[in-house]
């Protein structure tokens, strides 16, 4: 469980506050990001999602502070799935004032998650280039075909009716470009209806869910 939420929480919110605007920090950003996940955690100021909230600090503050300029990085996944340690070290930093262990451990959440991204984004990028490559080999290839591809990352899953939207085409020249994509089996339909489709970048979607 998370340990228990101070009785002056207002006034070390606004310690924690002054600690995250700090003009001339003397600690590395990491540092600072994780002794303020773990203030806000131990300060628990609100009755529901403290959590949520402190997971979106760690990024919020990764992108704030100039260390990232996409938020790709997810500590709360590692948090997650270390849950049991990670409550151990936020207890053990009120009881014990195990700043250090906390720390430690935190760092080692934002190098594997860090690793993680990494070879995310590589095994994204990889299957976007191969799949363009095939796209760019087919005879019948259109101007919408590729440009609806060129979409996919942005909008993985969609209907017929939204790529005639984003391409500003008719529903005929959206519907060859999808049935291209189907034929090469970039893009599956979900639906097995004959309308209403919606239609899935799935191999795009699986590496997004692992």
């Amino acid at each position: 469980m998370y340990p228990r939420r101070p009785r002056k929480y207002p006034a070390l919110l606004a310690d924690l506050e002054r600690f995250i605007h700090d003009t001339r920090p003397t600690l590395p950003p990491l540092v600072r990001i994780g002794l303020v996940h773990v203030q806000f955690e131990t300060i628990h100021p609100f009755l529901d999602g403290n959590g949520r909230i402190g997971r979106l600090l760690i990024a919020a503050l990764m992108e704030q502070w100039g260390l990232l300029s996409e938020p790709l990085v997810y500590v709360s996944a590692y948090l997650k799935q270390h849950q049991t340690e990670y409550y151990r070290r936020l207890s053990a930093v009120r009881t014990d004032g195990d700043w250090e262990g906390w720390v430690a451990f935190f760092l080692e959440g934002v190098a594997r998650a860090a690793d993680t991204a990494e070879r995310g984004i590589v095994a994204l990028a990889s299957l976007i280039n191969t799949d363009r490559r095939r796209l760019l080999q087919e005879p019948r290839i259109t101007p919408a075909s590729l440009r609806l591809f060129e979409l996919l990352p942005l909008m993985p899953i969609f209907s017929i009716d939204q790529v005639c939207e984003r391409l500003g085409t008719t529903f005929p020249t959206a519907n060859a470009a999808v049935k291209t994509l189907e034929k090469l089996g970039i893009v599956v339909e979900q639906t097995g209806q004959k309308k209403n489709r919606h239609y899935s970048y799935q191999a795009y979607v699986e590496l997004l869910s692992d």
